[in-house]
């Protein structure tokens, strides 16, 4: 909102100046200053009046948090080999990266903070209620919270590693996830459906949103057809009062990579999208694969942020006027800054941006080395395949992929390795049109 005091720096014109000139001969008796200054007032109060009509929220969407409760945790050998398992994420740093996060969204202030699924590595129930308290200072600072549950927050088990190995528990039932986080979305929402734990969010006066649930609802992964019914009402009086509506969820409503989408979208996701379609709604946030991703189909839309504990650990701010998206940029939280305000002795921390991405680079590299163990390849070969493999993947998951001629690797994949899983998944990467992921101004 432009303030009245632009309006009269814009409008003063300098005393000697012709057009004052002009404006002091026309007016005769009438000052030249003193004119200026009512015709200020009077446009100061009459063009914020109408420009107030348009309604403008920043909204940030963060995912796959993975939190785990330090209290789970020696940080020892067991402990790092399941790091070193996973596809990237410090899961060593989570709960330092999320209070950062915390912190950069009190310095941030949205009007709203949606997390979207994954918000706990396992599902257990002190790293639920560990994130929960690390996310109640953005709510007492008037800051919209929005949670849904993902697919490793509730149901299944949970672990704890100690030197002496790792022990197996029952996560969190999806009555534990709705008790812990109902005042992040549940409690305030407009309306809630009884198949699931999702619901509709208000964000000001012309948005809302979509929070869908398909992983506390027993379905594991899909929409249930009760939902559905209760979604298209939502709709329905969305589209009668004239808001405008985004949907969110945790798994993919689109493919983001051609080759590679089995097990990462939402289950036959056909119905909900025709309901989109129906009803106008040309946007959907999602997570879960922990790629920094854009998809287009049809007339909707589908940014996929990349997961909070994964290099660049960034999250998405969306602005919205009337309702209607105007932007998205993804953002990196600022460890470095947080880890010297804390007093944070750990050079992870203290040097993070150059830490992430190798860490990334580590894990994954790992990875290529043994998938390219088993197989007859000559060296020089061989370390083309895991130098092309292990940039491709740490620009498709930030997201900074850029157009380049990479199908001479590429061959080399397809010619040792043509039906290994990575090599589609690759494949899938180098078809994208190669254009950075972390913008987008919507037409």
């Amino acid at each position: 909102m432009l303030k009245a005091t632009a309006f009269t720096q814009v409008l003063w014109f300098p005393e000697e100046s012709a057009a004052a000139k002009k404006i002091s001969d026309r007016k005769g008796q009438v000052g030249m200053k003193k004119w200026l200054a009512a015709l200020a007032a009077a446009v100061s109060l009459m063009i914020p009046a109408a420009l107030s009509q348009a309604e403008t929220k920043t909204i940030v969407l963060a995912t796959d948090m993975h939190y785990l409760s330090p209290s789970l945790t020696d940080y020892g050998e067991r402990f790092m080999e399941t790091v070193y398992a996973s596809d990237g994420k410090i899961i060593q740093y989570s709960a330092e990266i999320c209070k950062a996060f915390a912190e950069d969204m009190l310095r941030l202030s949205p009007d709203a903070v949606i997390l979207s699924g994954d918000l706990t590595l396992n599902g257990s129930a002190a790293s639920l209620e560990e994130f929960a308290d690390l996310m109640r200072p953005l709510e007492e600072a008037g800051i919209q919270v929005l949670a849904i549950p993902g697919n490793h927050d509730v149901g299944g088990k949970a672990y704890s590693f100690a030197e002496d190995g790792i022990r197996s528990f029952p996560a969190a039932k999806a009555a534990e996830y709705e008790a812990i986080y109902a005042d992040y979305g549940l409690n305030e929402s407009v309306q809630r459906d009884e198949a699931s734990l999702s619901y509709i969010a208000q964000v000001g006066d012309a948005l809302r949103l979509v929070m869908l649930d398909v992983n506390a609802n027993g379905t594991e992964g899909s929409v249930r057809e009760k939902t559905l019914e209760w979604l298209e009402t939502q709709l329905r009086e969305a589209q009668e009062k004239g808001m405008a509506v985004i949907g969110v969820s945790h798994q993919n409503l689109l493919p983001q990579n051609p080759y590679y989408s089995a097990g990462v979208m939402i289950n036959r996701p056909q119905k909900l999208r025709a309901l989109y379609e129906k009803y106008g709604v040309s946007l959907n946030l999602s997570g879960h694969t922990h790629m920094q991703h854009i998809a287009f189909e049809g007339s909707l839309t589908e940014i996929v942020t990349s997961s909070l504990i994964l290099t660049p650990c960034q999250y998405g701010v969306i602005t919205v006027e009337d309702g209607k998206p105007v932007s998205y940029d993804a953002r990196a939280v600022d460890v470095e800054a947080w880890a010297g305000q804390h007093g944070e002795e750990k050079e992870d921390l203290l040097h993070f941006t150059e830490y992430a991405p190798a860490f990334f680079v580590d894990v994954v590299g790992r990875k290529v080395r043994a998938i390219l163990a088993g197989a007859e390849i000559p060296e020089e070969e061989r370390q083309r395949m895991e130098d092309f493999a292990v940039m491709t993947s740490l620009r498709d998951f930030t997201g900074t992929r850029t157009a380049g001629d990479e199908e001479a690797d590429l061959a080399l994949w397809l010619q040792y390795l043509p039906n290994n899983g990575f090599t589609y998944y690759l494949k899938g990467a180098v078809a994208e049109s190669g254009w950075p992921m972390v913008h987008y101004d919507f037409p």
